[in-house]
């Protein structure tokens, strides 16, 4: 991996042409608004620098109307390559990251995306954009024209072997090849799991070799893997798979040849616009080897949205692809590493020292801390701990603790930040403050904090989103039960009450209603909403107030005192409203503002 990372640092900031590198990169967004936020930060990373130069990178938003998932934006990509590069497009490597959605499990990437989530690594400080970017190059001399597959929110860490085994493997010309990975068969309930031709003939001592696959199952249960052939025994890794027992071999990307590309277009000029949600996954790959049936087109339990048209298009695309190829480049030395949740977060880059070790992943990233004198209004912590800490300013005394990660901060005054904690994007300026600092000296445990500026009445205001790390955004909540909702360790009522959080009715809110059995349960005409969609973020008129403020709701909430704040006055929002109202040119400049205080320094 640090020769991953070398060769990728030969090209950054300068001319890609000069190594081995994508000919297009194309990334996936979910409406035209998350489109420009993605184009604004592109264009910023250019001009630090930051990317290799003289390539495209297209940002391809999903047409408005029903969702399409990541199969219906892959469709929507292939026209729009189509359209903008006629037949050159067929002899082009293409990277295709799909990177739409609204990260709830990750909310500090929610306004201005995944993909430019920060990885502790590099200066200036790579983001989850440039991790992409480096992290297949390996494969491209032995990849032939065509288009390569891969999500936004996960990393993949592996050794190819000896340059000379290179002439064992390669990406077929024709139809699919896919990366497959060796995982306890657990964890194939969760993922794309590969039934392996001629299982007998693994060699598991290699680090990659290329094999043919007969079929794709999508989150099988146990015993259907085992059924259906997909578990291997007695298989024998490197020392780098600490895993025992029986394997089953698991997705992560995949890549498909320009004969797919055309076959997919035509799909698409003759059902063009799509309507109902198609999986790449699922879809494409579940239609894949000589042993696919069409039995999967029926089960709809990972399906967001159900559509009238959602099984005959399923079929469609089953006709489409039956009787293509599917080949396995099975990585023996190889780890996939999911990081879109918070707790994952904390985990890899607080705990996986492993991991750490094989990206070159470091504790203190792009960073500067200032001096302070101590003085009686200023308590002043122990140094810094051992959190990570990525693109921020920080007083020498802040103490950030093992398991808690800052990024993107700026503090003029020392705090003591909690244990298990994510602080992100959020600043304390002295002249900004309105009490003495040692009021909200340390931040509680076990919170997520992040900051975004929105626009209210056409001005700049700023939200700081608080929640328990434990919190789910996502869960559905009868409206009727939204007063027992959980909410930083205890439920909304109780924040609501103690928070003197009158404009919010718990017997009347309804954020955006959800009718179960559109993505959870069945549908029996009971009304839904989630944390998601709950107005429970006052707005401020600075980023140092608005996480002053929100640090004082949460002791209210938590120390179950109504004495501490009164957010009666105060207009409050959701975070589905705040991804409307953000104001993205404000983050950017105090992100830049930032950067270029760091540069200073470093």
């Amino acid at each position: 991996m640090k020769k991953v990372f070398c060769e990728y640092e030969k090209i950054r900031g300068k001319d890609a042409s000069q190594g081995t590198f994508w000919d297009v990169v194309v990334i996936t967004t979910a409406d035209y608004a998350q489109k420009h936020v993605f184009e604004l930060q592109i264009e910023s990373k250019r001009k630090r620098n930051e990317l290799p130069l003289n390539f495209p990178i297209y940002v391809v938003a999903d047409p408005p109307g029903p969702k399409i998932g990541n199969g219906g934006s892959t469709l929507v990509v292939l026209s729009f390559l189509k359209l903008r590069l006629g037949q050159e497009m067929f002899g082009k490597k293409i990277l295709l990251i799909h990177a739409g959605g609204q990260s709830k499990r990750m909310p500090s990437a929610s306004c201005l995306g995944k993909i430019f989530s920060p990885i502790p690594h590099g200066d200036p400080i790579y983001q989850m954009l440039d991790l992409k970017l480096a992290m297949y190059m390996p494969f491209l001399p032995n990849m032939p024209p065509g288009v390569f597959v891969a999500c936004a929110d996960d990393i993949l860490v592996y050794d190819l072997g000896p340059a000379e085994d290179s002439k064992f493997w390669s990406f077929c010309f024709n139809g699919f090849t896919a990366l497959a990975h060796p995982s306890p068969v657990q964890i194939g309930t969760k993922h794309g799991v590969y039934v392996v031709e001629n299982e007998k003939n693994v060699d598991s001592t290699k680090e990659i070799r290329g094999m043919r696959c007969l079929r794709v199952l999508q989150k099988p249960r146990i015993t259907q893997m085992y059924e259906k052939g997909a578990v291997l025994s007695n298989l024998k890794f490197s020392s780098e798979i600490t895993f025992k027992g029986d394997t089953s071999y698991t997705d992560s990307a995949f890549f498909f040849g320009m004969d797919v590309a055309k076959k997919l277009l035509h799909f698409y000029s003759e059902n063009c616009p799509l309507t109902c949600e198609i999986d790449a996954y699922g879809d494409f790959l579940q239609a894949l080897g000589p042993l696919a049936t069409s039995e999967y087109i029926h089960n709809t339990s990972n399906v967001t949205h159900l559509t009238p048209n959602l099984v005959p298009t399923r079929l469609k695309i089953f006709e489409l692809l039956k009787g293509t190829d599917i080949n396995l480049l099975l990585m023996n030395a190889s780890k996939f590493i999911h990081i879109g949740t918070t707790k994952e977060y904390i985990h890899h880059f607080c705990f996986d020292t492993k991991l750490q070790n094989e990206l070159g992943l470091e504790k203190d990233c792009f960073n500067t801390f200032t001096e302070v004198e101590p003085s009686a209004k200023r308590q002043k912590f122990s140094d810094t701990g051992l959190g990570c800490i990525m693109h921020s300013c920080l007083p020498t005394g802040c103490f950030v603790p093992q398991n808690t990660v800052i990024e993107y901060c700026h503090f003029e005054l020392p705090l003591q930040v909690g244990q298990n904690s994510i602080i992100s994007n959020c600043a304390v300026f002295e002249e900004e403050l309105v009490d003495d600092i040692s009021t909200h000296s340390q931040t509680p445990h076990n919170l997520f904090l992040h900051t975004v500026a929105v626009k209210h009445q056409e001005k700049t205001k700023y939200a700081t989103i608080v929640f328990h790390i434990d919190d789910n955004l996502k869960k559905n909540v009868p409206i009727s039960e939204v007063a027992r909702a959980s909410y930083l360790g205890y439920d909304v009522q109780r924040f609501v009450e103690n928070c003197k959080l009158i404009q919010f009715q718990l017997e009347e809110h309804t954020g955006g209603v959800e009718e179960e059995g559109q993505g959870e349960g069945e549908g029996n005409g009971k009304a839904f909403t989630s944390l998601w969609q709950m107005s429970l973020f006052p707005l401020e008129s600075s980023m140092t107030k608005s996480f002053m403020l929100a640090l004082s709701a949460v002791k209210a909430a938590q120390s179950n005192n109504p004495n501490i704040v009164d957010l009666s006055n105060y207009d409050v929002v959701s975070m589905e409203e705040i991804l409307e109202m953000k104001d993205v040119k404000a983050m950017l400049k105090y992100r830049e503002d930032l950067f270029a205080k760091i540069s200073k320094s470093v």
